[in-house]
């Protein structure tokens, strides 16, 4: 292994760190930016990590391994005697049918049942349980990088009228009713319209769906937070830069989150980009 995989350090835990072991952290990475956040995070703290990406979305300089390999990833990540392992970055949801699990997975596979069909966060609480029973610690992108949490109230100078408050209280009514069923993390509305519920495609994709959906030009809200009973330790609603971007190109009037249960990558850059576009920005 290089050294660009494995990075060590002989320094104590900094009391940054919310974890109590030193031991070495698998850092296993998806697409975005959060994932090299997480790493050079790590540096900082001076932990110890090693890095593997899950092959056409984590970054190329890691290990790379194909989403079904699961024997694999787990027989890496023990041979590098990490102890935790951490996810983070986003994966796209492969169909079964094209998925190539080997032994491991299909193992798997066989555990997880009926929750291999079902909605994400059915699905990730099950992987999670299986990692801990092969003896890893699970822990969040959050436990790490802690200024991802979205903070409550108003982020940004642009503040929502009353009628952006009467669509996010339909957004958030909207979002804990389908939440019973496994399915969606972020919903548009504009004048107490649902304009879209976010399902596979991710949020920009429902951003960009939503444009000849509009009411008027200007106004509606992206509402995103995290589903009842969510496990956050793996998955989390997600903003950043680019949600900003797009929010403003559709004309939203901005975006709300779930305070504590969403995250905002590179935030500063994240609100002074909203503020920029005079798009508002809210923890609810």
């Amino acid at each position: 292994m290089s050294s660009k995989q494995i990075r060590q350090s002989n320094a104590r835990p900094s009391p940054e760190n919310v974890l109590n072991s030193g031991a070495r952290i698998a850092v296993i990475a998806g697409g975005g930016d959060l994932p090299l956040r997480i790493c050079s995070k790590l540096d900082e703290l001076n932990r110890d990590y090693v890095c593997l990406s899950i092959a056409g979305f984590g970054p190329e300089e890691f290990e790379q391994f194909e989403i079904g390999s699961i024997g694999k990833m787990l027989g890496y990540i023990r041979e590098t005697q990490a102890k935790s392992i951490l996810f983070c970055g986003y994966v796209k949801r492969p169909s079964f049918f094209s998925l190539k699990l080997d032994g491991v997975g299909k193992k798997w596979l066989s555990h997880l049942g009926i929750k291999s069909f079902l909605g994400d966060n059915a699905l990730l609480t099950g992987i999670k349980k299986l990692i801990l029973r092969e003896g890893f610690q699970v822990i969040s992108p959050h436990s790490i990088l802690n200024t991802l949490l979205t903070p409550s109230g108003v982020l940004t100078t642009q503040r929502p009228t009353d009628l952006d408050l009467q669509d996010i209280a339909r957004g958030i009514f909207v979002l804990n009713t389908l939440s019973k069923t496994d399915v969606g993390q972020a919903v548009i509305v504009q004048e107490g319209v649902v304009l879209g519920i976010e399902a596979a495609e991710g949020t920009s994709s429902l951003i960009s769906r939503c444009v000849d959906l509009k009411l008027n030009d200007r106004g509606g809200v992206l509402v995103k937070t995290s589903k009842i009973g969510q496990d956050t330790s793996i998955d989390l609603p997600t903003i950043g830069p680019q949600t900003v971007r797009m929010a403003s190109e559709c004309g939203l009037s901005g975006i709300a989150l779930g305070t504590g249960n969403s995250q905002i990558i590179d935030y500063s850059d994240t609100i002074d980009l909203a503020n920029e576009k005079g798009t508002f920005i809210i923890g609810i």
